[in-house]
């Protein structure tokens, strides 16, 4: 059997190193809401029947704008974002120091090497 939207958010999130069971709810709200947006995109799709393209005027598709809003606002809750991941750990999307205690090599050493290479 596939994963749920639920579990597949809880395993993202342990992968990041920010889970913890206290999301559970808000991961299962936003699973929740996920569905229902389908739901509502499927039935904005069906109300153009007809036509070439649904219309954006429709009141549905306020509806689908709503729960995008509200889906973004339950994924940064989440840490699920980049810049919700970067509140979570600081360490997130700095540059990492390959050798912090490397000196810069000067212009001989550089010419030494390129020496002993050559």
């Amino acid at each position: 059997m596939s994963e749920t939207k639920e579990q597949k958010y809880a395993n993202t999130m342990k992968r990041l190193g920010i889970y913890d069971p206290a999301f559970d709810s808000t991961i299962h709200q936003l699973a929740i809401l996920e569905r229902e947006q389908a739901r509502t995109r499927k039935a904005w799709k069906k109300s153009a029947e007809g036509s070439e393209e649904p219309a954006m005027l429709d009141r549905l598709y306020a509806v689908i704008l709503q729960q995008d809003k509200q889906i973004l606002t339950l994924r940064e809750s989440l840490g699920l974002t980049p810049k919700a991941l970067k509140r979570f750990r600081a360490e997130f999307g700095t540059p990492v120091e390959d050798e912090p205690d490397e000196k810069p090599k000067n212009a001989l050493e550089l010419l030494r090497e390129k020496r002993r290479a050559g």
